[in-house]
């Protein structure tokens, strides 16, 4: 859910780490035949730390170009508020869309083609193709840049794994290994073996990633059609009520959130949850489980799935950029979100002060550039890694190549909040009629996504 975003825990720390890498932004020409730019992302006067860094950022990148001028605006993205910037002719020259919302910018014209302005050895070139294929239209071009992206895995608990006398370093990557592996665990050890959130919009969040992994959206591309009542999400239903019914895996709470999930897996209280699979600082840092402890492993998949559910954050140009314009502010997106990868001693810098705050340095996330910058990255700051990557190798080794599906483009909040009534009652009627259930959210779904 972190892009028509992720459940409310989530999107407040997304926002706080886009509102970090952005800037500002402006169309008009620059005084002293400087090239004027403005970038979205400006954080408040009410956040004085943020605000302190961002302008501190904006300072160096002026200094350094000496030809261009940025200027920061506090405009963030908003549903309600895009397309009046848009029309209003006010949008920054820099701005930051979700992943659910990039095709229909780019549907609409609202943000300019930057593939002729790319130059052959842009940063942009080395981005994991699985996340910058968001941003780029049915014709291969590309409209946008992403600087922010997660993905769904399977966050499991090592020490309970181990206890089961399953192997931590090899986690399931079928949903029959998951169902089995939850019934070792919870036999062997009286914890809960697997657990799924269900409520504040979480359920249908979490179920719209099974059915991605079984093969199919819930929606169609253009965001016009819901597509819940589905053999994939039908699956998907199925195998919970295998694990509540069948082999009483699934604990007795059904009412759960994402701060209880979390605080669930933190707490040794359960085997395995589906979730974003950038959660260890949370969950480790915040909640204090042990971070030898933490597994994490790729959303499993069945034989016609489709990839995993992702999301993240795009840089966009307006389409009223001029040349002049979109060089610079391409330069500006590569200095404020890339400079890490691409220069050594400002990886060592940032890593050293991090460890220094005593933070995850190495924390698991979805590689946002190509696997030979990600890790030319991880060896510049070797020394300062203060998190056992080891133990999420099978993680990393499919960041490449598992296909990144973004959330729903229409309504997805909304629609997750039917879905979740259909998870609850999966889970709390054991005869629960499934297709019934999935026929009547289809109804409510597409009923949503027509109000407009």
């Amino acid at each position: 859910m972190h892009t028509k975003f992720r459940p409310l825990a989530a999107v407040a720390a997304v926002a706080v780490a886009a509102a970090l890498i952005t800037g500002c932004t402006s169309n008009a020409s620059g005084d002293s035949g400087k090239v004027s730019i403005t970038v979205a992302g400006q954080p408040s006067k009410e956040n004085p730390d943020q605000l302190k860094a961002f302008n501190q950022k904006v300072e160096t990148f002026n200094k350094a170009n000496a030809d261009i001028k940025v200027t920061g605006e506090e405009s963030d993205w908003n549903a309600s508020t895009f397309q009046a910037l848009v029309a209003g002719g006010k949008l920054p020259t820099v701005f930051y869309v979700p992943f659910t919302e990039i095709q229909g910018v780019i549907a609409r014209q609202q943000a300019i083609d930057l593939t002729d302005s790319l130059t052959k050895d842009s940063d942009v070139n080395r981005i994991n193709p699985s996340i910058l294929s968001v941003a780029k239209a049915s014709n291969g071009h590309i409209y946008g840049v992403p600087t922010a992206a997660y993905s769904m895995g399977l966050l499991y608990n090592r020490a309970l794994f181990a206890k089961a006398g399953l192997d931590p370093d090899k986690p399931p990557t079928t949903w029959d290994e998951v169902r089995s592996a939850a019934k070792k665990i919870q036999d062997a050890t009286g914890v809960q073996g697997f657990g799924a959130m269900t409520k504040d919009n979480t359920g249908g969040w979490v179920l719209t990633a099974m059915s991605y992994a079984n093969g199919s959206t819930i929606q169609s591309k253009d965001g016009k059609k819901a597509k819940l009542d589905n053999d994939a999400t039908r699956e998907a239903l199925q195998f919970y009520r295998e694990l509540r019914w069948d082999d009483n895996t699934f604990g007795s709470n059904f009412l759960v959130g994402y701060n209880d999930a979390m605080s669930m897996l933190a707490g040794g209280k359960v085997g395995m949850i589906v979730q974003g699979a950038d959660a260890y600082t949370t969950v480790v840092q915040s909640l204090g489980m042990k971070a030898d402890d933490f597994g994490l492993a790729p959303l499993p998949q069945a034989s016609k799935g489709i990839g995993t559910l992702g999301g993240g954050s795009v840089a966009i140009v307006s389409p009223k950029a001029t040349p002049d314009q979109v060089k610079a502010a391409l330069k500006w997106i590569d200095f404020a979100s890339f400079k890490k990868y691409g220069s050594e001693s400002a990886a060592v810098t940032n890593a050293k002060a991090a460890a220094a705050d005593k933070l995850p340095v190495g924390a698991p996330e979805l590689p946002l550039f190509d696997q030979a910058t990600t890790d030319r990255y991880y060896g510049w700051i070797a020394d300062e890694i203060n998190v056992p990557r080891k133990n999420f190798s099978a993680y990393f080794s499919s960041a490449q190549s598992l296909p990144l599906v973004p959330e729903p483009s229409t309504k997805a909040q909304e629609i997750y909040s039917v879905m979740d009534n259909v998870v609850q009652s999966v889970l709390t009627q054991q005869n629960a009629d499934i297709d019934a259930l999935l026929s009547d959210a289809q109804k409510k779904a597409q009923a949503v996504i027509d109000a407009g």
